[in-house]
């Protein structure tokens, strides 16, 4: 038992290193860190009305000072949504390479019959249909939809995969070794993944200024209500 779940845990995180930002769970698309906010970093306090008008002008201080210092590094919204996506289209060309990985692994495993022709179909995929969904993204949100087809695509293989024990058995041992083509393979990804995860903060910075931004007016709002000038 303990030796499924291993096999099981190990293509999942190839199913991982390939689909990137975007993640599928019971057949739907969860919020991705890298292209979506998981959760408010900056927030007004809570217990507004409790403060004093001392304390919501402090607080109100804190933020516009954070505010302030996030936009002086940050470029306008629609400039740092541009870059990012350059950056996430790099890292998915070199994820649309397992159109090559998939032939190299038929020649290399000496793969034959049913086995190879749904790999060969998988391979078609990719190389066409989802190639051309790729012409058509534009923004992140097409990025997004777009990411969904391609994880579709490659969860079925990765099960597809699982059909075939000896295959599965053999491939897992080559996910380690970066001399083989799927070993390779997978540290490229590897490496791609991680400038997008340092350019991530191009797209975090536009929900933090957003979020303190709105903090800031409720701030205001309660600062208002009490009839004492902003």
């Amino acid at each position: 038992m303990r030796k499924v779940l291993s096999s099981v845990k190990g293509l999942f995180w190839l199913l991982l290193a390939l689909a990137g930002p975007a993640v599928m769970a019971s057949g739907e698309v969860l919020k991705s860190p890298i292209l979506d906010r998981v959760k408010v970093l900056y927030s007004a306090p809570a217990n507004l009305e409790n403060l004093t008008l001392e304390q919501l002008h402090a607080e109100k201080a804190v933020l516009a000072d954070e505010l302030a210092a996030i936009k002086q590094v940050s470029d306008a919204p629609e400039v740092a949504r541009q870059k990012f996506l350059e950056t996430v289209l790099e890292h998915d060309d070199k994820r649309l390479r397992i159109v090559e990985v998939i032939h190299r692994l038929i020649d290399e495993y000496q793969i034959e019959g049913k086995f190879r022709d749904d790999l060969i179909g998988y391979s078609n995929t990719f190389d066409q249909e989802i190639r051309t969904a790729r012409k058509h993204v534009h923004t992140l949100d097409d990025y997004k939809s777009y990411d969904f087809r391609f994880s579709a695509v490659y969860m079925a293989m990765m099960l597809k995969f699982n059909e075939n024990p000896e295959f599965r058995k053999r491939m897992e041992a080559d996910m380690k070794d970066p001399d083989t083509s799927m070993g390779r393979y997978l540290k490229e990804m590897d490496e791609s993944y991680a400038v997008v995860l340092h350019e991530k903060y191009r797209i975090q910075n536009i929900y933090s200024v957003h979020e303190l931004e709105n903090a800031i007016t409720h701030i205001n709002e309660e600062i208002s209500s009490r009839g004492a000038q902003l």
